[in-house]
């Protein structure tokens, strides 16, 4: 991240980052993630299936996933801010907005939820022990065979102008540690910068497996549009797909 950049991107958990992010342009979101989220969820398995939303922020796919899939929604995050924002934009019966702390999950026993979704968070949080942490309660908290969906801006997209946003300048090589800031489009057509925290398709991967689930599947998801739109050619997002396994004996 430049000087300039580091010292005006917003941080998330903030009042400032959450009204920010209360007014992003979300067009490629709900046209890359939203399906593929929505996919690999599925129906519920039976009647008052249980969803956990990591860091769920304004509450749009919560809402949107108990609206199309009829799922219950358990929707967690760090910020009160942006739970407030979720709680008067997308109130839904079958959505539960939760503040919690980020690393642990002790408000929910083993293997009593049915599927997880966590949508941009990871690339939000510089605490890779936190992640770690956060992501074994996942997989202890999900019941075997139950859907991990992570989707994350995409490592291996940085620099690229995309209609809705740019993560991390043109021309620089990123590694693990680094924070490229992320320039999000909002609805009035103006520009806020975000921070993030740089991690390798690897290291994602190798997160994952840490915790004890199989290595996942990755999906590049890219959008019909015109040639000249870099969302056509290269893809904004990354969703890895993986699913609980029983703990060893």
């Amino acid at each position: 991240m430049a000087d300039s950049d580091r010292a005006h991107a917003l941080i998330w958990d903030t009042a400032a980052g959450a009204a920010a992010y209360r007014r992003r342009d979300m067009r490629l979101a709900r046209q890359l993630i939203f399906p593929a989220v929505l996919d690999r969820l599925g129906s519920p398995p039976s009647s008052g299936a249980v969803a956990i939303d990591l860091g769920c922020g304004t509450g749009v796919l919560a809402a949107h996933i108990a609206r199309a899939r009829g799922w219950t929604v358990k929707a967690l995050d760090i910020s009160p801010h942006m739970l407030d924002v979720a709680r008067t934009d997308n109130p839904h019966p079958g959505v539960d907005y939760i503040l919690f702390g980020g690393r642990s999950l002790s408000e929910f026993e083993d293997d009593s939820i049915d599927a997880a979704v966590c949508c941009l968070v990871y690339c939000t949080d510089p605490d890779d022990h936190r992640l770690a942490a956060l992501t074994a309660e996942i997989h202890r908290v999900l019941r075997p065979g139950g859907p991990y969906i992570l989707a994350d801006l995409n490592p291996d997209a940085t620099g690229a102008q995309f209609s809705t946003l740019r993560y991390g300048e043109p021309g620089i090589t990123y590694a693990d540690g680094d924070s490229p800031a992320v320039v999000l489009r909002q609805l009035d057509g103006t520009d806020v910068t975000m921070a993030c925290h740089f991690r390798s398709s690897a290291t994602y991967a190798s997160m994952l497996t840490a915790a004890g689930f199989p290595a996942p599947e990755v999906e590049l998801p890219t959008a019909a549009m015109p040639p000249d739109a870099a969302e056509s050619r290269v893809a904004p997002y990354m969703v890895l797909t993986t699913h609980a396994v029983p703990a060893a004996d």
